[in-house]
């Protein structure tokens, strides 16, 4: 069996291109000396990531991430056995999605308030097809690895 942890938080506000790909450097590194996989999707200022491996693991390095500056409001929405793994090559794969207008000034989203909202248990709900989502990403990059930051493979 394999454990499943997927969870959203909110970059940091002034987060730069240089403090993620240190973020991927990190994970990439550090995951497969503990022998964990996953993936890590940034859409706009919102993190959404999916560690997979041993259950001891998994917790002991969500418990280290969940103390990380670089990002807030950590909410944990999937904690799951699963028979094997999702992202089975990707000790860290990255996608960037950008919806926004990058000139235009953002008003920073505020997930900590988002984790105090009673109705977000209805996150949990939609889980499941973002980790779908998250899987098609993977098999579209034919399992070579993380693409770059800036959208290339």
């Amino acid at each position: 069996m394999i454990f499943q942890l997927a969870y959203l938080s909110a970059a940091r506000p002034g987060l730069t291109e240089q403090d993620v790909h240190g973020i991927l450097r990190a994970s990439t590194v550090n995951n497969r000396h503990v022998g964990l996989s996953g993936m890590l999707l940034l859409v706009d200022e919102t993190f959404f990531q999916i560690l997979e491996g041993d259950r001891e693991t998994v917790e002991r390095t969500f418990e280290r991430i969940s103390k990380d500056t670089r990002h807030s409001g950590v909410i944990r929405v999937v904690a799951q056995d699963r028979d094997e793994r999702s992202f089975p090559r990707w000790s860290m794969g990255f996608e960037k999605i950008y919806h926004g207008d990058k000139t235009a000034d953002a008003v920073p989203f505020d997930i900590g308030e988002l984790a105090r909202n009673p109705e977000v248990e209805s996150l949990k709900e939609k889980a499941p097809e973002l980790l779908s989502f998250m899987r098609s990403l993977y098999a579209s990059r034919g399992m070579r690895g993380a693409p770059d930051l800036d959208g290339s493979a």
